[in-house]
């Protein structure tokens, strides 16, 4: 059966009877029907798509609990989802139903915010209402969207690092200003300092669509670059993406082949004073480890191992070749 056709209602219902039973308060009864459960996904790809929705459903009935309360059990009642499964003798197949998941999906909760932080700031964690988690660099800034159908971040600014809890009903989409990245179930990290954009990936898949067309599937330990006019450039399937990532959230920043001119703009998102660069300078390229919360280190160690030199003009600060 091809993979693109979907399960069938009854199969759906079927998996659903499974896993409100592996809810069950007696462990001998739970441990039955989880060898039964296991012969039964093991069957056919059909029974694994439908074991796979179930899950799905069921993840929306534990978020939106509240809601489900007040339409079941109007009553000051603390109900558990196998409760509410319960309540009445028919919620386990109102969820089984489409008419009942239209209700539902209705129902998703709604976020709207903008997130930013400042210059010289610590990188600061952010938790999403789905179980996604957001590292966000010093100068950053995005508005987070969630719809019925889409969760969609606006990145305005800056370097993130996204770690996307998966929804199979709604996508995670990333827009910026030079085209988008549609999540397929992956942590990867975006930085747009305002040149050319950068999408590296640690985990899992993501895939990166230029402003003017061009798409790139990224799988873990690869990197990408959007150019300035929207264009895809720079595809690196070896790099080193993954331990990159790692370790800025660790406290570090690690380029592998690096413009410097990249590297000055996140830099400069921490220095005391701006640093400006000379178009020949932006053009070389840096491979190394240095701490974040050190940018000063960073700019005196530069003149050492690529030919430039820094030179002050009043607040001001200019790396040129040397």
């Amino acid at each position: 059966m091809p993979d693109s056709v979907p399960a069938s209602p009854r199969k759906v219902q079927q998996a659903l009877t499974y896993l409100a039973a592996l809810h069950s308060d007696d462990p001998e009864r739970v441990s039955q029907v989880r060898g039964q459960l296991e012969r039964w996904r093991s069957k056919s790809l059909e029974h694994e798509r439908a074991w796979q929705e179930a899950e799905q459903r069921w993840q929306l009935v534990h978020r939106l609990t509240p809601q489900l309360r007040t339409a079941v059990a109007p009553e000051p009642v603390i109900l558990s989802r196998r409760r509410l499964l319960r309540q009445g003798g028919g919620l386990l197949v109102l969820i089984g139903s489409a008419s009942w998941l239209g209700w539902l999906w209705q129902r998703v909760p709604q976020f709207d915010r903008l997130l930013q932080t400042v210059h010289a700031e610590p990188p600061r964690s952010e938790h999403l209402p789905d179980g996604s988690q957001l590292l966000l660099a010093a100068e950053s800034s995005l508005r987070v969207e969630y719809s019925n159908g889409l969760r969609q971040v606006r990145l305005l600014h800056g370097n993130v690092y996204f770690d996307v809890a998966r929804e199979r009903l709604r996508p995670f989409l990333i827009t910026t200003r030079l085209g988008e990245v549609q999540v397929l179930g992956t942590a990867f990290s975006v930085s747009d300092r305002g040149g050319e954009i950068q999408v590296a990936v640690a985990r899992g898949r993501v895939e990166v669509r230029g402003l003017h067309g061009g798409e790139q599937v990224l799988e873990a330990g690869q990197r990408i670059r959007l150019g300035e006019r929207g264009e895809l450039l720079a595809f690196d399937a070896n790099a080193l993406a993954a331990p990159d990532v790692r370790h800025w959230r660790n406290g570090w920043w690690s380029f592998t082949e690096a413009p410097l001119s990249e590297v000055i703009a996140e830099v400069n998102a921490y220095a005391l004073q701006p640093v400006t660069l000379s178009a020949e300078a932006a053009r070389l390229r840096l491979t190394g480890s240095f701490p974040s919360d050190r940018s000063e280190m960073l700019l005196q160690t530069l003149p050492k191992i690529l030919p430039v030199a820094l030179l002050h003009k009043g607040e001001q600060r200019h790396l040129q070749l040397r």
